[in-house]
């Protein structure tokens, strides 16, 4: 009997935890792009979402660019943190590069 109260919390305890979507196994190479917001006489210099179409954006200007290999997970947790430690005033922009 406790072993099969043992082995159902163990069970619920490997699912329960999986975030689904979250691919942080398969590594990617990625082309990230650098932006940062034009200023303004009339506002903030701030990007207003984490848009992917940065590059078609008028007040994205274009800071630099570089290959790096990432998972998706990762990817994620880069585009946010430097999109929140910046004030959102920068932004990266990621591209999958096909091998």
């Amino acid at each position: 009997m406790t072993k099969n109260v043992f082995a159902v919390m163990l069970l619920v305890t490997i699912f329960g935890c999986k975030k689904p979507g979250d691919d942080d196994i398969t590594a990617y190479r990625w082309k990230r792009d650098l932006y940062r917001a034009r200023v303004h006489s009339e506002g903030p210099a701030v990007f207003y979402s984490k848009d992917p179409n940065v590059s078609g954006n008028q007040d994205a200007i274009f800071l630099s660019s570089s290959f790096v290999i990432l998972t998706e997970h990762r990817r994620n947790i880069q585009q946010d943190s430097i999109y929140n430690a910046s004030g959102r005033t920068q932004i990266y922009k990621y591209g999958k590069v096909d091998d």
